[in-house]
């Protein structure tokens, strides 16, 4: 069953059945046309290579599926097992069920344990329409009886059109090692630091998280539409990773709560690691997108 959503024009549909993953957003312009704010996903069984998805209970990649926590080594199974990767967590794979749903918004939910896998936890997801624009809330709770890192993210697929620009700040991003997980030294010329355009066209292959996004603030502009969507984050979202791929026309902006592999890095920032959740404990963290036009 996809849900679908549609106020203040806007128009959504949701995948319960493949992780709550947004399939399309769509803006009704001023003029009655309608404008895709998302690349669509039309086959979601193929791959989450559209749409938005949850990573969850961790967001990019884990080195080898391991790493030390509290004097033990944790080690699960990679789902990318050919770049000797765990990749987004599994929320993304699971079935979720609908808690609540209307015209203007929905509420799903899951819960996640089993036997080879260290993270025991619930999620929650609620998707609305406000008058405002839209608003993505993620709740993800610690269900072990011991504490646990966590990290949560959402990865949205944006259609690059010709001369369409990023805006945002932050202090930098990590230089790569040879698996392209970030090192020690912040390379903050890599970094947008002046909150100037970014044109998308021209940085083609980037794939890289920047780090304490400050103000939680991004913006699209995609001049061909005369449309700009404005980005704002809470909670958790203290990261903003950039991925513009070179073999196709979408480029994606995804608040994140933690670096790639921080739970092997400590020598990075405290501000890159996971969070460490105590039984029960809550992770939040929102995204809200709002359309104009210039």
């Amino acid at each position: 069953m996809v849900i679908v959503l549609e106020a203040h024009a806007y128009r959504l549909t949701i995948d319960p059945d493949h992780g709550a993953t947004i399939l399309t957003a769509d803006w009704r312009k001023p003029d009655g046309a309608w404008m895709p704010l998302l690349a669509p996903l039309d086959e979601p069984s193929k791959g989450l290579s559209a749409g938005c998805f949850i990573m969850a209970p961790f967001a990019n990649r884990i080195r080898s599926g391991r790493f030390p926590f509290q004097n033990r080594e944790i080690v699960f199974a990679m789902n990318r097992p050919d770049a000797g990767m765990a990749c987004h967590g599994v929320a993304r794979d699971l079935c979720w069920s609908i808690s609540e749903t209307s015209g203007t918004h929905a509420v799903l939910q899951c819960v996640h344990s089993a036997d080879d896998y260290p993270w025991q936890f619930s999620l929650r997801f609620r998707i609305a329409i406000a008058d405002h624009g839209l608003e993505l809330s993620l709740d993800m709770q610690n269900l072990a009886d011991e504490a646990f890192p966590f990290g949560v993210g959402l990865h949205p697929y944006f259609p690059r059109r010709p001369q369409t620009t990023v805006t945002f700040s932050s202090q930098g991003t990590y230089r790569k090692d040879q698996w392209g997980l970030p090192l020690p030294q912040l390379d903050a010329e890599t970094g947008i630091l002046s909150g100037e355009p970014l044109l998308v066209e021209t940085h083609l292959g980037l794939d890289a998280c920047f780090v304490d996004w400050a103000p939680a603030w991004a913006r699209i502009d995609w001049p061909t539409e005369r449309a700009r969507l404005d980005l704002a984050a809470e909670g958790a979202f203290r990261h903003l990773h950039l991925f513009a791929p070179e073999a196709r026309e979408v480029f994606c902006i995804e608040p994140v709560s933690h670096l790639p592999d921080a739970v092997n890095r400590p020598s990075l920032a405290a501000s890159a690691a996971m969070h460490v959740l105590a039984p029960q404990e809550t992770l939040s963290a929102t995204l809200k997108l709002s359309m104009s036009m210039f």
